[in-house]
Formats: structure tokens, C-alpha cells, sequence
């Protein structure tokens, strides 16, 4: 599978530490409306614009999984407790090799 990255941290929000970097997943499910999905990453993710927002839940919809964010574990530990918090699936793995690309 093919993974767009659209925002990369690699210093941990907390530590500002650099840390090696985790992929947040979004993974389809049949229970969010598409539209939910869109307000909770715009929420969780500082600074996620409708469209990546969209672009990402349009990912996970389609092929059963997206890549959310790029950043250090810690941060990507956070943010997958809150989007599995707010309804939605979410797991973590590192990013092997980096990040951006």
C-alpha cells in the first residue's frame, strides 16, 4: 500500500526530544459517518485542514486504512488514544526508513 504523509513531527510535543518516528492509522470502519471522521481528525490534529481531513478519510474509506500523521511514538501514542476515543480506529507502527518523503 501506497502512504501519502501529510504531517510530520518528529520532536515529541512533550519532550521536545527527537524521537524515532511512529505512523498514526486510520482504519475504515462501518460505523462513523464520513463526515464525523472529517471533525475528529480536524480536531485531534492540530493544524489538519478540511481537505487533508477529507483526503484522509476518503484513504481509509476506499482502501481500509490511512496514514494520519507521522511523529515521535509519544505523540502518536496521544493522538491514536484520541481518535480511538472519539469512536474512531486507530492504531500505530513505526515509520521505518523515516517519514516524509
Amino acid at each position: 500500500m501506497k502512504y501519502r504523509f501529510l504531517f510530520c513531527c518528529f520532536y515529541s510535543r512533550k519532550s521536545r526530544k527527537m524521537s524515532p518516528p511512529y505512523r498514526v492509522l486510520l482504519h475504515n470502519d462501518d460505523t462513523n459517518k464520513r463526515e464525523y471522521v472529517v471533525q475528529v481528525l480536524m480536531k485531534v490534529i492540530d493544524g489538519m485542514t478540511v481537505d487533508n481531513a477529507v483526503n484522509i478519510m476518503q484513504e481509509a474509506h476506499f482502501n481500509g486504512m490511512s496514514v494520519v500523521i507521522v511523529c515521535g511514538q509519544e505523540d502518536a501514542e496521544e493522538y491514536c488514544m484520541q481518535l480511538r476515543g472519539n469512536g474512531l480506529l486507530s492504531s500505530i507502527e513505526p515509520a521505518e526508513g523515516g517519514g516524509c518523503h
